[in-house]
């Protein structure tokens, strides 16, 4: 293939990709991961013998596979067979909605719950039947092949968790809707007792690809393991990934052992490495390879090798004199390291902990932007409709955008199609002539996109009401919307309605990065400031892995530095009448003898 000889390749990536079996890659952070599966996605795609024949490419969040078809754009790949998404997204469109009338519960059509909808319902049945002893967010679970497990760490509420859930089923079961978790239930399901609809889609469906494989879920690998014995070898599987980063167990992510996939996929893999490090100074990797919880190589093989990185600790502070330092470390950087304020991250464990500070960063360095997943003022909701036509409408009509708006504008018109509109003609390039023709005067980003789609659907005579989910749709992107504004504007976040915050969240990353540890997964910076960093915050106090679970998210954070680290563990913070000095350092940090940069 001739791409491969582009020189944007090392050895180790062309060996992994030009293997034709079925693979098992072990990725260490900054190796050239998305660099590699964009290029093995087009090799498999060159490698398709028919035209009924799919690649099928599952990734962890829908930022990820946004970023892979972007880069398989610029490299010319026709992606007419490819597949790429989410494991939610591919059991939904693959599976469920296809074959949904061999589930009694579904065959008579559903609707999907979307995660607004979710919290509304759960919130109610913890109030109406517990008061405040449970609230939504002690309810979270995860489905397995065996049925659904709670993921609070707190035992003694279980009983009363597991109540409001049957509860919460049997509404979802009356009213025929299927929430987010329950999607890969019902697609193993539908799998498990009808082997001959495995069999169909391993005629389709010869390769996959399976991203972050150490946060896949049990019932994930189950149900491509379904697919993948029906092709008996024929289909093969890519799955990479990095143990170390396994930070979702409480969600019921893990990396599956070897010799255990092996066993459920019904045939071998072969396991390869990539151990070189393009991100960081080998003084980086020095440090975050301690927190390393499955043995593995990385070297340093980037420009930055060399780089003599300033790693800082400080336990000394108090809560109060937080911001302070933070600003402190962020003014070192843009003046003394020439660091421009995209490269910069602010994390923390926790969002609770975000809110405040990006009030008083904001105050204090007025000269800089802020920018982050929680400053989004709407959910990032991929499988409503007028999420989708949100894209269009907020992002900039610009040649750098362009293809990826056309792409976007294909994914609103089928789902007209899906539900029973005329096109009449209308193609993608048409729907994107009309939204760009659209002007609204308004500041309020809510009240704007009202406005928005009202113009949309007179320039296309599309009646919401006549079409049942996209009125529903349209009343939850609203509600959930609203919810989440009123929350961030508690949180400090007064500007979050103004339309340039809407705008914001479409356009490339611009400013200091607000996120917390998880946040920060797939990220790359070449300074980060992490704070609060404390037992009980991190690990979490009901973790009783929590010395390992520790240890990965110290890997994650740190892992993201190209240059700088600095992390903060500050005195006064949760104070309470168990603890009147408040939380204290997190263990694995004060137990690492390192010897810490100081910075006057």
């Amino acid at each position: 293939m001739t791409l491969l000889l582009d020189g944007k390749l090392n050895d180790e990536q062309k060996k992994v990709i030009l293997n034709d079996n079925s693979v098992l890659l072990i990725a260490c952070p900054g190796s050239g991961k998305t660099r590699t599966l964009t290029y093995k996605i087009a090799y498999e795609i060159n490698n398709l013998k028919s035209i009924r024949e799919f690649i099928i490419a599952i990734t962890y969040t829908n930022r990820a596979a946004e970023e892979i078809k972007e880069r398989l754009d610029k490299i010319g790949i026709d992606t007419k067979q490819l597949w790429i998404g989410t494991i939610h997204s591919f059991s939904l469109e693959w599976i469920v909605r296809p074959y949904h009338n061999c589930i009694d519960e579904l065959k008579f059509g559903f609707s999907i719950l979307n995660s607004h909808e979710s919290e509304v319902l759960i919130t109610q049945l913890c109030k109406e039947n517990y008061g405040k002893s449970i609230s939504y967010y002690d309810c979270g679970f995860f489905v397995t092949p065996r049925g659904y497990r709670l993921s609070c760490l707190e035992k003694e509420k279980h009983y009363m968790i597991e109540d409001v859930l049957r509860k919460y089923f049997d509404i979802l079961k009356d009213s025929r809707q299927v929430d987010f978790e329950q999607i890969l239930y019902y697609a193993y399901q539908i799998l498990d007792k009808n082997p001959i609809i495995a069999n169909t889609l391993k005629d389709i469906i010869k390769f996959i690809l399976i991203d972050e494989y150490q946060d896949t879920k049990e019932i994930q690998y189950h149900i491509i393991a379904k697919i993948l014995n029906a092709g008996k070898g024929l289909s093969r599987v890519f799955i990479v990934g990095d143990p170390n980063q396994s930070i979702y167990s409480t969600l019921g992510g893990f990396p599956m052992e070897k010799e255990e996939l092996e066993k459920i996929f019904g045939f071998n893999l072969c396991e390869y490495s990539l151990e070189n490090n393009y991100r960081s100074s080998q003084k980086m990797i020095s440090y975050f390879e301690n927190f390393k919880v499955y043995e593995s190589t990385i070297r340093a093989e980037g420009d930055l090798k060399l780089y003599s990185s300033k790693i800082t600790y400080n336990l000394s502070l108090s809560k109060e004199e937080v911001v302070n330092e933070i600003v402190r470390l962020i003014k070192f950087n843009l003046d003394d390291e020439c660091i421009t304020a995209n490269e910069i991250c602010v994390v923390a464990p926790q969002w609770i902990h975000l809110g405040s500070i990006t009030r008083q960063l904001t105050s204090r360095l007025p000269d800089c932007s802020f920018d982050g997943p929680g400053l989004v003022p709407f959910s990032r909701d991929i499988d409503n409709f007028w999420y989708k036509v949100a894209r269009l409408v907020l992002s900039e009509p610009s040649p750098n955008f362009y293809i990826r708006r056309l792409r976007w504008a294909n994914d609103i018109i089928k789902e007209l199609e899906v539900v029973g509109y005329s096109l009449d003609g209308l193609t993608k390039k048409r729907l994107l002539k009309i939204i760009n023709s659209i002007v609204i005067n308004e500041s309020d980003g809510l009240k704007h996109l009202e406005l928005f789609f009202g113009e949309l659907c007179g320039f296309l005579n599309l009646n919401i009401d006549s079409y049942s989910s996209i009125k529903n749709h349209y009343i939850s992107f609203f509600e959930s919307s609203k919810a989440r504004i009123e929350r961030l504007k508690k949180e400090g976040a007064d500007f979050i309605s103004d339309i340039s915050s809407f705008r914001r969240a479409f356009k490339p990353r611009e400013g200091i990065t607000i996120s917390t540890i998880h946040g920060t997964k797939g990220e790359e910076y070449d300074t980060v400031i992490g704070f609060a960093l404390l037992n009980d915050y991190l690990p979490h106090f009901k973790d009783k892995n929590g010395d390992e679970n520790s240890n990965k998210l110290l890997y994650v954070m740190s892992s993201r530095a190209r240059k700088n680290l600095h992390l903060i563990s500050e005195r006064g913070r949760g104070v309470n009448y168990y603890n009147p000095s408040g939380k204290s350092p997190t263990p694995n940090l004060v137990g690492y003898d390192f010897e810490y940069d100081v910075i006057d």
